[in-house]
């Protein structure tokens, strides 16, 4: 044997080392469907691996299946690639789920093949369908439960208010006051209620990128709560690219918060955002009374609040659902703890497009 021959004869065998290490399920097959060569991870899912090379094996699997990766396999042959999801029942008895990829290539004399590489994904596959399946189940009972606790909710402020109606002139001042906090709370209840269905359904209401005028988004939503004119908001006039229903449920949040725990009736509230390496940086910045560094992170937790709930009307979900946002995302949020002049919270969002146009009309009507 020549040097060059035994050069060959060691490269071919180290090919067949790679090719049978591979963990993946590893095949070729002919123009007939004929399998002419494949890995040991695949060939040990054959009982008989005698009547695996040379056979298209194709009568060892249920019928639909078959047909499936033959379907999968023209595909191929005749566009050069395919790629599938496919569960398949191999002739061991095992189920498994796989990713395949199969692409057209020919050899040197021009016989046409393709090469198949399946890759198991069962249990990744498995474990998305449980969370999937869980988290419909998490929405709806989030519905469900929302939707029949809110009843007999609305049902007691009712009567109570229909009590104080009735007996106003008989009932003492504490007593009334009895009845204005039954009537809050019930409200805080009920807002709860809605919180926690929002909550739920983050993952499934949140949308694709669009082009949005920040500037316009953010007023609006300004402009819902019940202080809004107390306090004055700047916006920079810019459009953006980010998922619209998501960036209202932060802002709306965000706005609410810095309102809601001012320690005056009037103040100042601005947000800014800028393009940065990978998405967008934003920041919401008020003149309130701020947040202690021990607490930075803990209001981010659900049903946290900082002040008595009897003092201040809330469920202590707001920054928790804007946490939950932006880790749908993979983006971040968090309290800056160096701002000493009132609240600062600092967001970094991600998104492929970072585009960042200045708004061709001044000004925004609400």
């Amino acid at each position: 044997m020549t040097k060059k021959q035994q050069e060959l004869n060691d490269a071919y065998a180290f090919q067949d080392l790679v090719f049978d290490s591979l963990p993946d399920y590893v095949f070729v097959k002919d123009h007939e469907f004929r399998i002419v060569r494949a890995n040991q991870p695949f060939l040990d899912l054959y009982p008989d691996k005698s009547k695996v090379i040379g056979y298209t094996t194709v009568e060892d699997y249920p019928k639909d299946e078959a047909e499936a990766f033959l379907t999968k396999d023209r595909e191929a042959f005749d566009a050069g690639f395919s790629e599938t999801l496919e569960t398949i029942t191999f002739p061991n008895g095992e189920v498994h789920i796989l990713s395949t990829q199969k692409k057209r290539f020919e050899n040197a004399t021009g016989e046409v093949f393709i090469l198949g590489v399946a890759k198991d994904v069962t249990e990744r596959e498995t474990t998305l369908r449980a969370l999937q399946k869980s988290n419909y189940d998490l929405e709806q009972f989030a519905y469900v439960a929302s939707h029949d606790l809110k009843s007999p909710l609305n049902g007691i402020k009712k009567l109570v208010s229909w009590i104080e109606e009735d007996h106003h002139d008989e009932l003492s001042k504490e007593a009334l006051q009895h009845f204005t906090m039954i009537k809050s709370r019930v409200d805080r209840m009920s807002q709860l209620l809605t919180d926690l269905l929002e909550y739920a359904r983050v993952n499934t209401k949140l949308s694709d990128n669009e082009s949005v005028n920040f500037h316009e988004i953010c007023h609006y939503l300004h402009s819902l709560n019940e202080f809004s004119d107390d306090f004055v908001l700047k916006v920079p006039e810019v459009e953006v690219q980010l998922p619209r229903v998501a960036l209202q449920l932060v802002m709306m949040n965000l706005i609410g918060n810095a309102i809601k725990h001012h320690d005056k009736s009037t103040g100042q509230i601005e947000i800014d955002i800028l393009p940065c390496p990978g998405g967008y940086s934003l920041t919401i910045t008020d003149d309130g009374p701020g947040i202690a560094p021990e607490y930075a992170d803990k209001v981010f937790e659900m049903f946290q609040t900082l002040q008595p709930r009897d003092e201040l009307e809330g469920s202590g979900m707001g920054l928790a659902m804007v946490k939950k946002v932006m880790e749908y995302y993979s983006g971040r949020v968090a309290i800056d703890t160096d701002y000493v002049a009132g609240c600062k919270v600092a967001l970094f969002w991600p998104s492929k497009d970072n585009t960042f146009n200045l708004c061709k009309q001044v000004g925004v009507t609400v």
